[in-house]
Formats: C-alpha cells, structure tokens, sequence
C-alpha cells in the first residue's frame, strides 16, 4: 500500500487545485474583474494628484479590500448556484452577473479618473455613457452614483 505524507505546500497545492477547479466556470469573468480592479488602483493613484488628494497608502490598501469584497461575494453566489439552487438556475448567470456589475462599476470609475487626469471631455460623456448601459444591463439606477461622486469631489 501507498502512504501520502501530506507536507504544508501539498495541501497548499491541494486546497489551490479545488477552488480553481471549483471556480473554473467563472475564470474569464474573475479575471476580468481582477484586470479592472488593477487598472482602476493605478488611474485612481495617477488620478489624486489632479483632484488635489495626497496620495496615501491607505488608498492602495482599498485594492486589496475590493478584491477581497468583490470575491467573496462571487464566490459566495457560485456556491449558491452550484450547491443550494443548481436545478432552477444554468450557466451560472447570477454569478456572472455579479462580477460583470463589479467590473461596470469600476470601468466607470477608471473612466472617471482618466476624465480628471486628462480633462477630456471625452472621459465625462463615457461616463454619462456608462451610467445609462450599466442601469439598463444590471437595472440599478445609477445616476446617483455619478451625482454622489460629483458631490465628493466638489466637497475636497
């Protein structure tokens, strides 16, 4: 007979090995998700300065807080369609529905940076753009969200 000696990096690999393949349905869109909230980070970063933020470390810990949030809730979702309710939903859309909403809002608030890192006024009808196809795919009013940033940052 065999024995398997289980070492510490074995069940590292043993524990990455599952969620990957657990999640293996929704790779595309986590890290789709996870580009947008890299790229977000960095125009937000280059952003501070144009909006007359200090930049701070603090700002670039709430990277690692999205992607925890972000994550957690896909991941928490996936379990409920794969585990809880897998007859009366298929192809994993509310899960794909939830990382595709996480994305939107931050490609809006990427084209919001570059908006006020450039002052184009390109940026600003892309965003008013977005607004509008982000409530109509996700069915979220988010015209406050824009008038709720705006009032942020006339407020700095």
């Amino acid at each position: 007979m065999y024995k398997i000696a289980w070492t510490s990096q074995k069940i590292v690999y043993a524990v990455i090995g599952a969620i990957l393949s657990f999640t293996s349905d929704v790779h595309n869109a986590m890290i789709g998700l996870l580009i947008c909230v890299l790229v977000d980070t960095i125009t937000g970063f280059w952003a501070a300065p144009h909006r007359g933020q200090i930049r701070e470390s603090a700002k670039l810990s709430a990277f690692v807080k999205k992607i925890i949030s972000y994550f957690s809730a896909g991941l928490l979702v996936l379990v409920a369609e794969k585990m809880i309710f897998p007859s009366y939903m298929s192809d994993m859309e509310l899960t794909r529905l939830v990382f595709m909403s996480c994305a939107l809002l931050e490609i809006y608030s990427c084209f919001e940076n570059l908006g006020d890192i450039t002052g184009l006024r390109i940026f600003r009808v892309i965003t008013q753009f977005s607004i509008r196809k982000i409530s109509e795919k996700v069915g979220i009013d988010m015209s406050e969200l824009g008038k709720r940033r705006k009032h942020e940052k006339t407020a700095l």
